[in-house]
């Protein structure tokens, strides 16, 4: 019963958050596409080495924090107000200290692709934006994904104004840049509005700075790491190819960081009930979503794949065409990124973020010198191919871990049945490329379809219930 309960409830807050982030996500693709044809491929990619140069310290004004309240709030909602207040001061400094560092590492590096003031606008954006992040996970904490999901959509809704503005007014790249900041700030003012009901009502006990870093410390140093190893891509073409590449190649991740990004939010959703499962025992629930996971992976790589060019040129212009080979590579980054999701939150959850970590580290360096080599051999594709390499490592790497440390893992007829059905429909995928990207891509979406059924990866029956969970919750009738 209790199993039917979580899932229900789940089921609930995962569908909360994801409308949320559908809607959110397409009004920064909307962002995108804007941006994209206000500024072309040249200016885009100034742009777009600009906002890479921040992300590299995306999450290091986190430091881990956001994770600490997160699982505060979860375990006790209303004793954790001292936590809190330290963290927000924390978090304070830490942005003040990330600001600077993004300006000294854009002055230090050899090829200064964009101007500093660049560098610096994109800077305040991540910084004044950080300041929303403890606010934002307390509804985390509290499961409040139909809050959480408010305050990104009416911060995204005043940023896409923003923006289109810009544009008609034919704003350069140093508009854009100011739009963003001035959209932080925004964000701040909501956030707190919004979670104001839901913070801790009482002191509980008392919280150093040493103490909150300590519990901080293994979840930050792995937002570090994770910053550097998702953005440097970007910054080493920027270092070793010309801006036109630069831009051709944040246009291709635009949609493959919104697909990554989506599938981090529903396997995020897990971590509360993870950590409660750490007390009282597990219910399953890790081996329903990721069996989710394992479906839905890589049918979405292979359309993403299939549909690169004409998505891109449809979206973007024709003068984006040439990132559609780019974006075919990296929807298989995706695919294993969504595969891995589930694995890093039940590896938080149960108290092995250090090797978590540890995998992160040799990854980032690894992305780093298959990068350095390949990039000026193939440029973008050559960094598409080094995002996959080491995705498919963090996957494996992360189900050996799980297995070994708590003897959690997929069956081995599912792996095998699944990488056979994605194998085929691949090789599918590339045979019929001569009739056109839509018909090789219908094929081979079914084909996969088929022998998904066919090798009961899924079964009708699972397809079944899990529309009717997510009817349940979108009528309301979701049970508690």
């Amino acid at each position: 019963m209790r199993t039917d309960r979580n899932l229900a409830s789940l089921t609930r807050v995962t569908t909360i958050l994801l409308a949320g982030r559908v809607a959110g996500f397409s009004l920064l693709l909307l962002n995108s596409i804007v941006i994209a044809r206000a500024l072309g491929v040249e200016a885009l990619g100034e742009y777009g080495y600009a906002m890479g140069l921040a992300a590299l310290f995306g999450l290091v004004p986190n430091l881990g924090i956001t994770t600490v309240i997160t699982r505060a709030i979860a375990q006790d909602p209303e004793q954790s107000r001292a936590l809190f207040r330290r963290a927000l001061q924390t978090q304070a400094l830490l942005a003040g200290l990330v600001c600077v560092a993004i300006i000294a590492v854009t002055v230090a590096l050899p090829r200064q692709l964009v101007p500093v003031d660049y560098a610096a606008l994109a800077a305040l954006q991540l910084t004044v934006g950080s300041f929303s992040w403890p606010y934002l996970a307390v509804l985390g904490g509290r499961s409040r994904y139909d809050r959480l999901a408010a305050a990104e959509l009416i911060t995204g809704g005043m940023g896409t104004l923003l923006i289109v503005g810009t544009a008609l007014m034919r704003g350069s790249v140093t508009a854009f840049l100011v739009t963003h900041v001035v959209t932080a700030l925004a964000s701040n003012v909501v956030a707190r509005a919004i979670a104001r009901p839901f913070l801790p009502s009482h002191e509980g006990p008392p919280c150093s700075l040493r103490e909150l870093l300590r519990q901080a410390f293994p979840f930050g140093t792995g937002a570090i790491v994770q910053s550097l190893y998702a953005r440097v891509d970007l910054v080493l073409l920027g270092q070793l190819s010309a801006a036109g590449t630069v831009g051709l190649y944040s246009a291709a991740y635009k949609p493959i960081n919104m697909l990554v990004n989506f599938g981090s939010s529903a396997a995020g959703t897990l971590f509360p009930y993870l950590v409660q499962e750490a007390k009282t025992g597990p219910s399953g629930t890790y081996h329903r979503v990721q069996r989710l996971f394992l479906v839905a992976a890589p049918l979405l790589a292979l359309v993403f794949s299939g549909l690169a060019r004409p998505l891109l040129t449809t979206l973007y212009g024709p003068d984006f065409a040439a990132a559609g080979s780019m974006l075919s590579i990296l929807a298989w980054g995706a695919a294993a990124n969504w595969l891995y999701a589930p694995v890093a939150i039940a590896l938080q959850a149960r108290g092995l973020e250090r090797w978590w970590m540890g995998g992160l580290s040799v990854a980032f360096l690894v992305n780093v010198g298959v990068n350095w080599w390949a990039i000026p051999r193939w440029g973008g594709e050559g960094a598409a191919m080094a995002t996959v390499i080491c995705e498919t490592g963090l996957l494996a790497a992360g189900l050996w871990l799980l297995h070994h440390r708590w003897h959690i893992a997929i069956s081995a007829h599912m792996i095998l049945a699944a990488g056979l059905a994605t194998l085929c429909s691949a090789l599918l995928l590339t045979a019929l490329r001569p009739w056109g990207d839509l018909s090789a891509t219908i094929g081979a979406v079914t084909c996969y379809a088929a022998l998904t059924l066919l090798l009961r990866i899924a079964t009708t029956e699972d397809v079944a219930k899990l529309f009717g969970r997510f009817r349940e919750t979108v009528h309301g009738h979701a049970r508690a």
